[in-house]
């Protein structure tokens, strides 16, 4: 059973809401899976679901290298619905049953297409030792090039962040879905964590005029919503309307959501930063989190990951949400409904969405090795 009620009909939402219900559900024919848990939280819906369908209908990159990411995700973060829905979509889209098992078991990848076996091994890199070997990174951005390797990770990373509201609401596969043995079948120790290197893999797109024409306009509204294009949206920009994308996304979760102007949104961002081994967004985010009123013992808590105990609740409860979901893909009991009790369904919703967001954003800094400045606050790894 879910942990909240799914809202897939327009009678279960406010009168107020009805006309965004009918649009976002015209686009699927229906309201289902993780966009009915999101829409608890109506203003975040709209910019939350123009990500999946940029990637569904815009991407660049080929359906089978695309779904195929989703199920590599998926398998990491133990997720049936999604493996489910997307190996029938990486099917249709001409990915290889073998690749396919491959993923779902967690096997060998020697056998497979080359190109299947270099997504899968990225999806593997990624999510389990957040960074990529450069073998892997080079077949990558040579069968891919920058853009369609920003769009691939924004794929997968997109359907970790779906996955983890499924994962934490508890939303089922349907009777009829893809078996997904869990736990994971042959699990591996993570691999070591490097510090990033002084430059990024792909160039950085910080000026309009290294933007093709006609897509300028993408490039204009992310400067001046954020005042200027740069850290990740620099990456990110090889894929301009996909960077703007982003960007909506983040604006509503930083600047107008039930998290805002409270420490819980800047925890929530170093939790995942120290979850993600993300230097940059560390050293962004740690004096924001100071001025935002965490506390020193909280924010040690996170750097060094230490035992939550002695912390304030609060605190506390934030900083186990996120590492639950980041580590073993499950929120307890307990620690759901105090969460939900403390704050209500909507902002319980707009936190999971938050860690889903900065785990894409750090997805695309620790796979194009982006670093923090020099003297920036550090991240030990």
């Amino acid at each position: 059973m879910p942990r909240v009620k799914l809202l897939t009909s327009k009678e279960d939402v406010a009168p107020a809401d009805h006309a965004l219900f009918d649009e976002l559900a015209a686009l699927r024919g229906r309201l289902s899976g993780p966009a009915s848990v999101v829409f608890h939280s109506p203003a975040l819906s709209k910019p939350w679901n123009d990500q999946s369908e940029f990637l569904h209908r815009e991407a660049s990159i080929e359906p089978k290298y695309a779904e195929l990411a989703v199920v590599a995700g998926a398998r990491e973060k133990d997720c049936r619905y999604i493996f489910s829905a997307h190996s029938k979509a990486a099917r249709k889209g001409g990915t290889s049953e073998a690749a396919l098992t491959a993923a779902r078991d967690n096997a060998s990848l020697d056998g497979l297409d080359p190109k299947e076996a270099a997504v899968i091994a990225y999806v593997r890199q990624l999510m389990r030792n957040n960074r990529v070997d450069q073998p892997t990174f080079d077949a990558m951005l040579s069968a891919h090039g920058p853009q369609k390797l920003v769009e691939l990770t924004g794929f997968m990373s997109r359907y970790a962040a779906l996955a983890g509201v499924l994962n934490a609401f508890e939303v089922p596969a349907g009777p009829d879905a893809d078996p997904l043995p869990i736990p994971m079948p042959n699990a591996a120790p993570r691999g070591r964590v490097a510090p990033p290197r002084a430059t990024p893999r792909v160039p950085q797109l910080t000026q309009r005029d290294q933007v093709a024409e006609d897509k300028r306009a993408f490039f204009d509204s992310v400067a001046s919503s954020r005042g200027t294009v740069r850290g990740p949206y620099s990456l990110l920009m090889h894929s301009p309307k996909w960077a703007l994308l982003v960007s909506e996304v983040s604006r509503y979760l930083r600047k107008r959501s039930l998290l805002n102007n409270t420490p819980d949104c800047e925890l929530c961002t170093i939790a995942v930063a120290r979850e993600k081994d993300c230097p940059y967004v560390w050293a962004a985010h740690v004096p924001a989190a100071r001025k935002a009123g965490a506390s020193e013992q909280a924010i040690a808590a996170i750097r060094d990951r230490k035992d939550l105990a002695g912390l304030k609740q609060e605190e506390a409860d934030i900083i186990d949400y996120t590492r639950q979901l980041s580590r073993t893909h499950h929120i307890t009991q307990p620690l759901f409904d105090r969460l939900q009790k403390r704050h209500g369904t909507p902002w319980l919703v707009e936190l999971t969405a938050l860690i889903g967001h900065y785990g894409m954003i750090t997805a695309q800094i620790n796979a194009f090795e982006l670093a923090p400045k020099p003297d920036a606050e550090q991240l030990p790894l």
